[in-house]
């Protein structure tokens, strides 16, 4: 099929790479004329390790990647509230605190080896079917016509506005300033470790690759403009009760930067142009279903989508040409596939944000008073670690990557 990837970020890219390796004659189209990383540290799970590692990614990523299997958090009263490492869950690898240059440059370099056409600077407003197919709209012009068009162009998806699919789409009212800095101790280690004050305020420290360490200041959305407005200094003042063995990171963070979140979800992740289905967009990543970045699953979620995309495309054997045509079927297994996981995690990221992030602070009470209890009650742990591994689609159960075996 001749189909159009918008956007090259993780999602873009990956499915860009898998789409092309299955035959399919593949543009990307980005807004952005230098395409580079944009945002703090990943926190990459097994799953989307696994597909990384599909593209013989995986090992030179982990080479500049340090392993994160235990997660730390604390009040800044000194309280223990969790402290659980991956061991607790047999079987399962560490996640990886991956640097977005890093993997973005391993991306973007697996996109040109394969000879993936790439349109830089080119912001595109929408798609809409015609008869050709469906045609890729942009400020200037259409740029042209596709039997598939993937949206991967992130949580303010013109894709995902111009199918009108979307269910809820509501910006949160915390977010976060975020700072990488310089590590060469690597005195953050394996853990990813927070510091809470309330709901309102926490400090979170993750290690992003070797050498650097990502830092998160959770405030309110209103806030981070005038937070960045007063100075370095002042925000160190504020923060270094919160940065525990941490505080000598703080006086390297040389700027913040500042990160808001949204609740994305869509009545389906694609649009047919028509009943016979001749061309459809699609969307990938937080084009479909953008959450908060609580439990860090976000990468992991968008490479999850994409394998499944490239797998059912497969599997239908949607061709251009030829006699084979089901691209309803194809992209109604796509939804089906990720239905239950993309649920558990929406749902999972909506009930935490009120206890960690928001005005509500008498939660931080009972939060502060059940949580060190609860992991250590028989099963907790398991749950809780399993919900971090990124591939729950229930308490109980476990999404597999179909094909993936």
């Amino acid at each position: 099929m001749r189909i159009a990837v918008v956007g090259l970020g993780t999602g873009g890219a990956t499915t860009a790479c898998l789409l092309a390796d299955a035959g399919h004659e593949v543009t990307v189209v980005e807004r952005a004329e230098d395409p580079g990383p944009v945002g703090a540290g990943i926190w990459l799970q097994e799953m989307g390790q696994r597909v990384l590692d599909r593209l013989d990614l995986l090992a030179p990523l982990r080479a500049v990647s340090r392993p994160v299997d235990r997660v730390q958090i604390v009040t800044a009263h000194g309280r223990s509230l969790v402290d659980l490492g991956y061991d607790e869950l047999p079987g399962s690898p560490p996640a990886l605190g991956v640097h977005r240059g890093d993997l973005f440059a391993l991306l973007l370099d697996a996109v040109r080896r394969r000879g993936v056409p790439l349109r830089l600077g080119v912001p595109v407003t929408g798609v809409r079917p015609t008869a050709g197919g469906m045609t890729v709209e942009t400020a200037s012009g259409d740029l042209g016509t596709f039997d598939l068009v993937v949206g991967c162009d992130g949580a303010r998806s013109r894709v995902r506005s111009s199918m009108g699919v979307t269910l809820r789409d509501r910006e949160y009212d915390y977010g976060a300033l975020w700072a990488v800095v310089d590590d060469p101790d690597e005195t953050a280690r394996d853990t990813l470790f927070q510091c809470l004050g309330g709901t309102r305020t926490y400090l979170g420290v993750l290690p992003s690759g070797r050498g650097r360490t990502s830092l998160f200041w959770s405030t309110r959305r209103r806030d981070l403009a005038p937070t960045v407005a007063a100075g370095l200094p002042a925000w160190r003042e504020r923060a270094r009760p919160y940065a525990g063995p941490h505080a000598a990171l703080l006086e390297r963070v040389e700027a913040l930067l500042p990160a808001t979140y949204r609740d994305v979800t869509v009545r389906s992740p694609y649009r047919l142009d028509d009943a016979r289905g001749r061309s459809a967009a699609v969307l990938v990543g937080d084009s479909a279903h953008a959450m908060s970045p609580q439990l860090g699953t976000g990468t992991s979620l968008a490479l999850a989508d994409a394998w499944t995309l490239a797998h059912t495309l497969a599997r239908t054997r949607v061709r251009s040409q030829g006699t084979e045509r089901d691209l309803p079927r194809a992209l109604a297994a796509y939804a089906r596939h990720r239905a239950a996981h993309l649920r558990w995690y929406q749902w999972t990221t909506r009930l935490m944000m009120p206890v960690f992030q928001s005005d509500l602070t008498p939660l931080a009470w009972p939060r502060d008073a059940l949580a060190p209890l609860l992991t250590r009650a028989p099963g907790v742990p398991r749950l809780l670690l399993g919900t971090l591994c990124g591939d729950r689609t229930s308490p109980w159960g476990r999404c597999e990557l179909p094909g993936a075996s």
